[in-house]
C-alpha cells in the first residue's frame, strides 16, 4: 500500500470522468455503482457502493489489497494512474444523491 500510495500522491488527484470508464470496465462486473450504471453479476459479487461514502484510503487499501478481504489486489492489472482516477471516482459517486 505505501508504494501505490506514494505513487498516487505523486500523480495527484485522479480524474473522476476516466475513473469512471475505468470502473465500468474492470470493477463494474462485481460492484454494483448507480453513478456508474453497473450491476453485479459476477456469482460472487463485491459490496454495493451506491450510497457507501467511501473514502480515499479505503479505496486505495481495497484496490491494494491491504483490506484484508477477499477482493483482489489490482497493483500491476491497473495502472497507478488508473487506480487513481478510479479511486476519485468512487468516492464522488459513492456519496449519498450522486448520480
Amino acid at each position: 500500500m505505501r508504494t501505490l500510495g506514494v505513487v498516487a500522491a505523486a500523480l495527484g488527484a485522479g480524474n473522476p470522468v476516466v475513473g469512471k470508464a475505468v470502473f465500468r470496465a474492470k470493477c463494474g462486473g462485481c460492484h454494483t455503482l448507480k453513478p456508474a450504471g453497473t450491476i453485479a453479476r459476477s456469482a460472487n459479487a463485491g459490496p454495493v457502493l451506491t450510497n457507501k461514502r467511501e473514502t480515499v484510503s479505503r479505496v486505495m487499501n481495497q484496490l491494494s489489497g491491504n483490506a484484508g478481504g477477499l477482493m483482489p489486489t489490482f497493483v500491476r492489472k491497473l495502472t497507478a494512474k488508473q487506480i487513481s482516477d478510479v479511486v476519485a471516482f468512487v468516492v464522488v459517486a459513492s456519496k449519498p444523491g450522486a448520480s
